[in-house]
């Protein structure tokens, strides 16, 4: 079997090594972005959520979604199937 030659091998390492860095760089610059990234959810988003819910109330909001809580089943003899 040929062995590459020590130059190449040396090049090789070299490519894979900076490879590597611009990958980890690349991905630590994503993370950092989402670390200081804020999301934020002024008050008219939620008086607008709450008014979409009714009574049944917030479930939870988001900056881009609004879910209200199911409707409570209305029994009023807790007897009844």
């Amino acid at each position: 079997m040929n062995e590459p030659h020590p130059e190449d091998k040396m090049l090789i390492q070299t490519v894979a090594n900076a490879i590597g860095k611009s990958i980890a760089f690349i991905c630590l610059t994503i993370a950092a972005g989402m670390l200081f990234s804020t999301c934020t959810i002024d008050a008219q988003t939620i008086q607008e959520c709450e008014a979409a819910c009714g009574s049944s109330g917030i479930k939870e909001v988001t900056a881009t979604s609004c879910e209200c809580l199911p409707p409570e089943p209305n029994n009023p003899d807790p007897f009844v199937l």
